[in-house]
């Protein structure tokens, strides 16, 4: 990837440092830091794939982001998987790695490259990244989400018949009586 639009936004955030009002500041510094976000991805991209991260003793990049960047395992795994994000959608890796969406936003991709799928992702990234660039996460996720109902309107309807599978029934013994709770599935149910 080229790191000079990362490059230009730590600049950017220098000199912005150093003059400006602390409005000017605070943008610039949240935009270098969007930008080092996905830098580090694309690093650990590079350390993903060519299993660096055994040099450090390391069974798998998760541990060593852990070790190494002393990140917590929630951290890790977010930062692991937003790699493949930012190396299957190249125009929202542009995005992040100039500082115009945050890693929120990249998270949002990852959960539409698993629910939506890449291709669908793909069809639609130029606009997904113009909502991301004006928008918050949620508002990113909300429209993520609507293309997901739109794509596999299926799955809603998967869902509630899986749940119509289920049974569970809690009988408890009570000093005056017995206590009944629970659901039962519809064939059941019904007899």
């Amino acid at each position: 990837m080229n790191p000079e639009p990362t490059i230009d936004a730590m600049r950017t955030a220098a000199q912005a440092l150093r003059t400006g009002d602390a409005r000017d500041r605070a943008r610039a510094i949240q935009v270098a830091q969007d930008a080092l976000d996905a830098a580090k991805a694309v690093a650990l991209a590079e350390i993903d794939a060519s299993k660096d991260y055994e040099i450090d003793g390391a069974s798998t990049l998760n541990a060593w982001v852990r070790n190494q960047l002393r990140l917590n395992p929630g951290q890790a795994t977010v930062l692991v998987k937003n790699v493949v994000a930012l190396r299957d959608l190249p125009l929202m890796a542009g995005a992040a790695m100039s500082g115009q969406i945050s890693a929120a936003h990249v998270r949002v991709f990852v959960y539409g490259l698993r629910h939506v799928g890449l291709e669908p992702m793909r069809q639609f990234e130029d606009v997904l990244v113009d909502v991301a660039s004006h928008h918050e996460p949620a508002e990113l996720f909300e429209t993520v989400k609507h293309l997901k109902d739109t794509i596999h309107p299926e799955d809603l309807d998967d869902a509630w018949e899986r749940g119509m599978d289920k049974e569970d029934i809690a009988v408890d013994a009570l000093p005056d009586g017995w206590h009944v709770t629970g659901f039962l599935n519809t064939v059941t149910g019904r007899s």
